[in-house]
């Protein structure tokens, strides 16, 4: 099977998974990105690379083996982990920017003193 082969029977197993995959099998290296479909803002690129043995596997933009092309169950399952891992991560992230946190305490009253 060629790389492109394997992308896009990925991106069609992820997408009937409800995941929003968009396969991009003319660029240099091909690939699929694959984001969550409600934050579609958090995504991934997945390509195909040879493995140990010539073996091809799907890795992600910064390398990481996910599982071997001709194992598309457990392929799924580590796409699908490694996309929920950054999702909860951006998540974490805006609400971390959205809820400031309040200094409590001798050191507060005391900023609220300078402040005045």
């Amino acid at each position: 099977m060629r790389d492109t082969d394997y992308l896009l029977r990925l991106a069609r197993v992820l997408a009937a998974a409800g995941w929003t995959c968009r396969p991009r099998i003319a660029s240099t290296p091909p690939l699929v990105i694959v984001a969550a479909s409600e934050k579609a803002t958090v995504g991934e690129s997945i390509r195909v690379k040879a493995g140990v043995g010539g073996v091809p596997w799907f890795v992600t933009s910064t390398g990481h083996p996910l599982a071997p092309c001709h194992d598309l169950l457990e392929a799924c399952a580590a796409v699908i982990g490694w996309m929920e891992s950054l999702t909860e991560a951006a998540c974490h992230a805006m609400v971390s920017a959205a809820v400031p946190v309040e200094p409590r305490g001798l050191v507060a009253r005391v900023r609220d003193l300078t402040r005045r």
